[in-house]
């Protein structure tokens, strides 16, 4: 067996593994059979090579249960034992944990628990009671399994149950106004960290959140409740030191439902940002006092106020802010494609720039508009979260999304996210350099398909209040011009805005293309070329929120070597002939030339057809008519020539070019364009040989109308219209040679 078939092996082992209970404690060693056939084994080494960061544990065990690989009461104990940094964790869903804050993860068993099986719930039962009894994940930790010798063992019926005894020696306590600081005795530094939190929230975190939200309840009376009704704070030791892992986690009591409730914390693991951590776990506490009338806050909203809480704490403290919130903006932005209520890995985290946003968006601090939601949610009359949001912001989602997707940029002159809390994260740094980059490939036309991420090939697709950020990097120096195919136009609720940076002139005002099916850049300007685009797609689209809207067709940039400036060359045309009649016989050649400059006049988009007119402006034209005559029945001869030019005019001439821009590239073919042409140009002659009086107008270029809708034209090369026409006429008493011919290539703007 080959590498790559040992290696599908063993993920099929890994990944058809049965439920938790059957599940190994931990990674086996793999072996291969020595190929000598002496019967030694070697491990099996596979590295990871060019490998995407890690998922958190809580992403790998969702994703397990959304293929169907585990239950859901399974999924629920193990989000348990990755809260705690439990062994028995399986290995494959032991993912990169480091930045998570924390996890609703107790607090959903604590609420489910009546309805789990009785395994389940003898399994979980030491988690979610208070660490301070006896009995509890934190006794059986540090005292070992005899620990729980003295309380109630059985069938568990409900948490309380275990909630009888208080372990002995495992937790002092550090009291204050509003709080009780349990942590562990004996141990200077777990005193000076308690000291410095409960002073901190007292008199710091808890006073500027309060100030602008409501108070946490009061436990007062509640079962697994150790004190009175102050609010309760566990520090227990790190459950394994040493090792990332949730950070701490906010609790309802048992038997309490999750809204209107009190809480407790737990503080596992210690953090560079304490106070910041202790904020955002405060304000999921505070978020427990609402009474919502939809099932609002185990969710985005949840994760993603108590970030921002951070922010808000630490724009009105007075000590130095850390930025903590800012370093989970990059996991929103990254996948800001998705749904806005997804909580895939730490994204609800950098949610918080939407409140963020929301608190700053008219021009001034407004924090009190989150307030308000979360108390209007409580009105029934209101609807869902996402309504209520709607009726308390100005324009509503479908103004607002769309200029939130643009401010997500950070780029100059819409940094206001740098301004307003000196945000320093920019697109240029989180954006994945994936999307298109638009080249001509050697052709004069190619047209680029926009490819959705995760689309699978069905389209280009936005999900409801989703943000799709195109990169077009426009590299080729032949590019005449850029067309967006808009195939959202007439979508509702989808909006189409385009950043583009020029040479010279950095990123400007950003463009509106929602209603246009078509849009033109052009590139005739070398001091104000575009150099990159970003496409921004934004869907303000509320409820259901797994939805999405579709396009109508395909999302193109078409990049051609038509030149929005003009173009410029030499022409030249030319008649020779001879006509004989019983009393003449005359041999005659009328030449014109010239060195046209062709500059647009009008630019028509009809459908997907884009007809350029345009002028002569510049340039020569010269003439010359030449006659040699005899008339036979006397011998008599004669000779003239003429010449004359004149300065070019618009009109003395003209050029027509029209493209279809609906056109595709078949990859199994040709590169094929459907173009049409057109070119004529007359320059008067007002002195003319005898005999040519009817020559007044003489061409200097004249095409027939050129296109082609299968193959280029030979020779044909990017930017240069070039060719020639030759037609020969013979009739009673004469004959004559019409030739023409033509080289004009793209006019930039500055020539």
């Amino acid at each position: 067996m080959g590498l790559a078939g040992i290696v599908s092996l063993i993920l099929f082992f890994i990944w058809a593994s049965p439920a938790w209970a059957r599940e190994p404690d931990a990674k086996p060693e793999e072996t291969l059979a020595d190929p000598g056939g002496a019967g030694q084994t070697f491990s099996l080494f596979l590295p990871l090579i060019g490998q995407d960061p890690i998922p958190a544990s809580f992403t790998l065990i969702d994703q397990a249960l959304e293929r169907g690989e585990i239950d859901d009461e399974t999924a629920l104990i193990y989000e348990v034992f990755a809260t705690f940094g439990d062994e028995r964790l399986p290995w494959r869903f032991q993912g990169d944990d480091s930045g998570v804050i924390d996890s609703d993860a107790v607090s959903e068993a604590t609420q489910r628990f009546a309805e789990l099986s009785p395994a389940a719930r003898e399994t979980l039962v030491p988690f979610l009671i208070p660490p301070i009894y006896a009995g509890s994940w934190y006794d059986l930790r540090m005292n070992g399994k005899i620990a729980a010798s003295s309380v109630v063992t059985g069938p568990v019926d409900y948490i309380t149950d275990r909630c009888k005894e208080l372990a002995q020696g495992l937790f002092v306590a550090e009291e204050s106004e509003h709080f009780v600081v349990w942590y562990p005795p004996f141990d200077n530094g777990f005193a000076q960290r308690a000291i410095k939190i409960s002073t901190d929230l007292e008199q710091r975190i808890y006073p500027i959140l309060t100030d602008m939200f409501r108070e946490p309840l009061p436990d007062a009376g509640l079962g697994c409740n150790p004190g009175d009704g102050r609010l309760d704070i566990y520090m227990p030791y790190d459950p394994i030191p040493g090792e990332d892992g949730t950070i701490a986690f906010v609790s309802i009591y048992p038997g309490q439902g999750p809204k209107a409730t009190p809480t407790y914390m737990v503080v596992l693991q210690p953090h560079p940002s304490e106070d910041s951590v202790i904020a955002h776990e405060l304000m999921h506490m505070i978020q427990h006092a609402y009474n919502p009338a939809g099932d609002y806050y185990n969710s985005w909203w949840s994760e993603s106020t108590a970030t921002w809480a951070i922010d808000y704490f630490e724009n009105v403290d007075s000590e130095p802010d850390d930025q903590m919130e800012q370093g989970y903006a990059h996991f929103y932005l990254e996948s800001a494609w998705r749904w806005l209520d997804d909580t895939l890995d730490r994204r609800a985290y950098g949610a918080y720039l939407w409140p963020f946003y929301l608190s700053h968006y008219t021009g001034s601090y407004h924090p009190e508009l989150i307030a308000e939601i979360f108390a209007a949610t409580e009105d029934a009359a209101n609807g869902d979260l996402f309504d209520v949001i709607d009726s308390k912001i100005a324009g509503g989602w479908a103004q607002r999304w769309p200029e939130f997707a643009l401010f997500n940029l950070n780029l100059s002159p819409h940094n206001h996210y740098e301004q307003w809390d000196a945000f320093g994260l920019r697109w240029d740094a989180w954006e994945n350099r994936s999307t298109d980059e638009i080249k001509l490939l050697g052709v004069p036309y190619f047209p680029s398909e926009i490819i959705e991420t995760g689309s699978m090939g069905l389209g280009y697709r936005i999900r409801n209040l989703g943000i799709a950020y195109e990169r077009l990097a426009v590299t080729d120096q032949a590019i005449g011009l850029l067309a967006f195919d808009n195939a959202f136009v007439g979508v509702p609720e989808v909006r189409v805005q385009a950043l583009i940076k020029r040479s010279g002139q950095g990123w400007l005002a950003p463009q509106d293309w929602t209603d246009q099916k078509w849009t033109i850049l052009c590139q005739d300007d070398p001091a104000g070329r575009v150099e990159e685009i970003v496409l921004i797609i934004t869907n303000s689209h509320r409820p259901p929120l797994d939805g999405l809207s579709r396009a109508t067709g395909k999302v193109r940039m078409v990049a051609s070597d038509l030149s929005c400036a003009g173009w410029q060359g030499t022409s030249d045309w030319q008649i020779s002939g001879q006509s004989s009649r019983p009393d003449s016989e005359v041999n005659y050649t009328i030449r014109g030339e010239a060195t046209p400059k062709f500059t647009l006049k009008k630019r028509t988009l009809v459908g997907n057809e884009l007809q350029l007119e345009y002028e002569a402006t510049a340039g020569m034209a010269t003439w010359t008519t030449i006659i040699d005559g005899r008339n036979p029945q006397t011998g008599q001869t004669m000779s003239c020539t003429r010449t004359g030019q004149q300065a070019l005019t618009p009109d003395t001439g003209g050029l027509l070019i029209t493209e279809d821009l609906g056109q595709d590239y078949d990859w199994d073919d040709e590169y094929s364009i459907s173009r049409q042409f057109y070119a004529a140009g007359l320059t008067p002659a007002p002195d003319r040989c005898p005999g040519l009086d009817t020559w007044t107008l003489i061409p200097w270029l004249q095409t027939d109308l050129r296109e082609s809708n299968l193959l280029l034209w030979p020779g044909l090369e990017s930017g240069r219209l070039h060719g020639n026409d030759s037609l020969s006429e013979s009739g009673e008493g004469y004959s004559h040679i019409t030739t023409s011919a033509w080289d004009l290539r793209v006019l930039h703007e500055s020539s």
